[in-house]
């Protein structure tokens, strides 16, 4: 079972103990992220899913997810990347915590004690340097929700935990997780997102009619913009090909 992310005793939230490989420098920033790869999913284990995947598991595949994007030029897919590996770091030390009407932690006690682990993170990097200020940029960049990365690397954190959903049903034949798509799959707003999401819909229902399962439930999408220029996504070019080739920025400025 993962450890609780916070501890009620005195009546203020607290984060769970440090160990003491985690408290200094850099050694310290990397045994901390090990728990990345230990702390547990909470849905999950509340679920009572067995070997439930890891925070670290999730951002992985958020990570390719990005890797996959299909389209050149309408979104940063390094900063994707990086905005995917570090979304949730701040759970290596808080754990996952889910949201208030499950946990009873509000919005802005979650909020604040994650900022406090960042805070810790850049200590351990040497804040401030070009490490720290990276990691921190990145985390809220996520937070604040205002470019495209990080509207769309949102919607990938929605779809993905959809995807584990339904591999959850396939491999444990769990049927108590209707929840989790209803409250994610409305949210979805980027067009290839929501595309992944509509075929990944159409197989849970096929599998759910293979199985012999009753009572499926349909979920809606939040309406299509008439634009196709949502979170970052732009219509196909209609210009050919020639010297196309996969941007490489990645973040910060570089020199030529």
């Amino acid at each position: 079972m993962a450890t609780s992310p916070l501890a009620s005793t005195s009546g203020t939230p607290s984060a769970p103990p440090v160990p003491d490989n985690c408290k200094d420098g850099v050694l310290g920033f990397f045994h901390t992220i090990e728990r990345l790869k230990t702390n547990k999913r909470t849905g999950w284990v509340n679920q009572g899913m067995d070997k439930p995947e890891s925070i670290a598991d999730h951002m992985y595949r958020m990570a390719m997810m990005c890797l996959a994007f299909p389209e050149l030029g309408t979104l940063d897919i390094s900063k994707c990347v990086m905005l995917s590996i570090v979304h949730d770091m701040a759970e290596a030390d808080v754990g996952d915590i889910t949201p208030e009407h499950a946990s009873g932690v509000s919005k802005e006690t979650k909020l604040a004690l994650e900022e406090k682990a960042m805070e810790r993170y850049q200590g351990l990097l040497g804040h401030p340097s070009i490490p720290s200020l990276r990691i921190k940029a990145l985390w809220d960049e996520y937070e604040e929700r205002e470019t495209a990365e990080s509207k769309f690397v949102k919607d990938l954190d929605l779809f993905e935990l959809c995807m584990q959903a339904v591999e959850y049903e396939n491999s444990q034949g769990c049927r108590t997780l209707q929840e989790f798509f209803e409250t994610t799959i409305p949210r979805i707003q980027h067009p290839v997102v929501k595309g992944w999401a509509r075929d990944l819909l159409a197989e849970r229902r096929a599998k759910w009619t293979e199985r012999g399962w009753e009572g499926y439930k349909d979920i809606a999408f939040c309406p299509d913009e008439p634009s196709a220029a949502i979170n970052g996504s732009a219509a196909p070019s209609t210009e050919g090909n020639k010297g196309t080739r996969l941007p490489t920025r990645v973040w910060g400025e570089h020199q030529e």
